[in-house]
């Protein structure tokens, strides 16, 4: 068998084929000095580009602008699936202006996070979308001084002055609460997320804030704090709960994977979802509506944040961008499945004479 190998085609190869200058070739390939040639020259030169197989040199690209055209993401969690979205959305733009992606993960460890910020920094990466933020982060700095653009995603920092992809969780939680007056709850409990991460840390002042506005009264022993955004998390969390709240009538869970650890522990305890306790989620994470008992929540456009998140970037990078950061903040919206129903009166057992 005899291998034929194949030239890599070259502007010049594209020059000759369509009897223009070499130069005229590159600014037509070229999105920003595009605007310099006609659109029918442009046209012509793409679409030869294509049929020819012609694939810009990289390495020659990123000596000459000082750009790779490429860039990191890092997310806390692979087994987490509400990222997948997230990242697809951000694909999606990318691949609109020849971007590749470098994905890691950080297993929601700041260490972790900051020691893969720094290898994709060694790669020559042009910016960075982060999704995995702690509310102090150490990234946040390791970024600004290496001049490398930064965009948070689904999470904030404490420190301010970085451009930021998130939903209105304060809103989501608002509309779980409600959804829970309406059907007469009053006996409302709150799983948390960590403290240190923000979307925790945001919904869990939001559903306090929220109870207040009804003037209900949230007990410290409604609130209990899972140590990790998992289901093991939540599972460990909610028998906590229930141990020291035989008398709720309803959980709002920070987020889905939580929630489904709730569900554990109440089969352990012998209790049924919506019967005997309602529970409300936070993600909309894909399969939900599958599951026996499909669980209310409230969703976010993971997709749509993953796009913005990719757009935000794409601005930053430009190097005639202004140093204005900037804030998308995205609507969320209620799902109601079977995990939450009308709260059921139980009647108080009266003592024999």
């Amino acid at each position: 068998m005899v291998l034929v190998h194949r030239k890599r085609v070259t502007l010049r190869d594209l020059a000759e084929h369509l009897n223009i200058n070499t130069s005229t070739v590159s600014r037509a390939l070229s999105e920003k000095s595009s605007e310099m040639i006609s659109p029918d020259v442009v046209k012509r030169v793409r679409k030869a580009a294509q049929e020819m197989g012609y694939k810009q040199n990289a390495a020659a690209y990123a000596l000459k602008v000082g750009r790779t055209k490429s860039i990191g993401i890092i997310i806390p969690d692979m087994m987490n699936p509400v990222f997948a979205p997230i990242v697809r959305g951000i694909h999606s733009v990318l691949n609109q202006y020849g971007y590749t992606a470098f994905l890691a993960y950080s297993e929601n460890n700041a260490s972790a996070a900051h020691s893969e910020v720094e290898k994709l920094i060694s790669r020559g990466v042009d910016g960075i979308i982060y999704a995995a933020a702690f509310r102090t982060d150490s990234v946040v700095d390791l970024c600004k001084s290496h001049s490398i653009p930064l965009v948070l995603v689904n999470r904030v920092v404490d420190q301010g002055n970085v451009d930021t992809v998130k939903v209105d969780d304060s809103l989501g939680i608002k509309m779980a609460v409600g959804h829970l007056l309406d059907l007469g709850h009053r006996k409302i409990g709150f799983i948390a997320g960590p403290k240190n991460i923000s979307v925790s840390y945001i919904r869990l002042r939001a559903f306090t804030q929220t109870m207040a506005e009804h003037d209900l009264e949230v007990e410290p022993h409604r609130i209990v704090e899972a140590h990790s955004l998992t289901e093991e998390g939540g599972e460990k969390a909610m028998s906590v709960f229930l141990g020291q709240n035989p008398d709720a009538t309803a959980i709002i869970a920070s987020n889905d994977l939580i929630a489904l650890g709730c569900f554990t522990a109440l089969t352990q305890f012998g209790y049924t979802c919506p019967k005997r306790i309602s529970i409300v989620g936070f993600n909309n994470m894909p399969y939900l509506d599958w599951f026996a008992i499909p669980l209310t929540t409230i969703s976010i456009p993971h997709f749509q944040m993953g796009e913005r998140s990719a757009e935000l970037l794409l601005k930053r990078i430009d190097p005639e961008s202004d140093d204005h950061y900037e804030e998308v903040l995205l609507k969320p919206k209620l799902i109601i499945r079977q995990s939450t129903a009308p709260v059921i009166r139980r009647k108080k057992k009266i003592a024999s004479t």
